[in-house]
């Protein structure tokens, strides 16, 4: 037992650092783990080669040769933002007609909402997402008290209890949560309502004979206000990526700078005499090298901590029906 227990833990506690690194953690702390770990990987590399660095520049400049290419890189990755610049604008720079079509079609879907609310939908996004889930919350609980005997009555007793526990905990993580916050989009991923909605339509299927009229009525009415939920959460997780990629783009330029800076100071300026002595046993060209590269490659970084964090969220939402496409999404898996 304590061997499953360790096992347990240590599987847990992986599965608790990669959700991090790839969805939880902030991206700036990701790049500068990752940026970390570079430069540790190349003092490591370069302590262990029996042939020093400030050796080996004497005979050639594998340096000179490196940092070349890390400027080209960070000139390649400047183009980068711009083609990424581009993709936000394009949704943006449309006619008129385009314009008042998409305003449409949102008024429309927040009319949908209003129907089952009752009230004017929030505007804020999170707020909007939790009116509909405790909208949910609410019809949930009509269901159980209208649906209360023979086998129908558990099935619903079992299906809302798990739905309420789950919808409960969502809608208490946006509360303290404003406007197009990531711990919005963060929170509603965690609804799983792919399974609720497949849950909700086989229980209509399979006990719809032993269903009282309202009965029949009020589980209809859960499934109107659950399937709402996904293409609001699709919504957000729209504008949450244009937000994103437009903060990508100011991120990746803001270090551009100085990454390019550093990149040109060290093929001008460093030499062999320039760098003498070491620390703790480590020589300081070798510090002093192994620093301005992982300062050039930060852009990068910070490109791929943003990067795991989108796709991440888009594998978690690639659809908006109800289909279960992992196998943690699966309750009964």
């Amino acid at each position: 037992m304590s061997g499953d227990s360790n096992e347990t833990a240590r599987t847990g506690g992986q599965t608790r650092l990669r959700r991090w690194l790839l969805l939880d953690g902030n991206r700036w702390t990701v790049a500068g783990l990752l940026a970390g770990c570079l430069f540790s990987f190349l003092v490591v590399v370069g302590t262990l080669d029996p042939s020093p660095l400030r050796v080996v520049m004497t005979g050639s400049d594998p340096v000179e040769t490196v940092f070349e290419g890390l400027v080209t890189g960070i000139i390649t990755g400047v183009t980068l933002v711009v083609t990424i610049d581009q993709l936000v604008l394009s949704q943006q720079l449309a006619t008129l007609d385009d314009h008042r079509s998409r305003l449409d079609d949102s008024l429309d879907f927040r009319r949908d909402v209003e129907s089952l609310l009752g009230d004017v939908s929030p505007a804020e996004p999170a707020q909007f997402l939790r009116a509909l889930l405790r909208e949910t919350d609410a019809r949930a609980q009509t269901l159980r008290e209208t649906v209360t005997e023979g086998v129908a009555g558990e099935r619903v007793a079992q299906f809302t209890r798990e739905h309420d526990a789950n919808a409960d905990t969502v809608t208490a993580r946006l509360d303290g949560t404003r406007y197009l916050e990531f711990s919005a989009l963060r929170a509603a991923l965690d609804y799983n309502y792919a399974y609720r909605v497949h849950q909700a339509r086989r229980l209509r299927r399979n006990h719809d004979d032993a269903l009282t009229d309202d009965g029949a009525d009020a589980l209809t009415a859960f499934i109107d206000a659950l399937t709402l939920f996904g293409p609001a959460r699709e919504y957000v997780r729209g504008l949450y990526f244009q937000n994103e990629l437009v903060r990508l783009s100011r991120v990746i330029l803001s270090a551009a700078v100085p990454a390019l800076g550093v990149t040109v100071a060290v093929l001008l300026f460093i030499d062999t005499g320039d760098v003498p002595g070491a620390t703790l046993g480590v020589s300081n060209l070798l510090l002093v090298v192994s620093g301005a590269v992982t300062l050039a490659v930060l852009p990068f970084l910070l490109l791929v901590s943003y990067v795991f964090r989108i796709v991440t969220i888009t594998q978690r939402t690639l659809t908006t029906g109800p289909f279960i496409l992992r196998e943690g999404d699966d309750p009964e898996a």
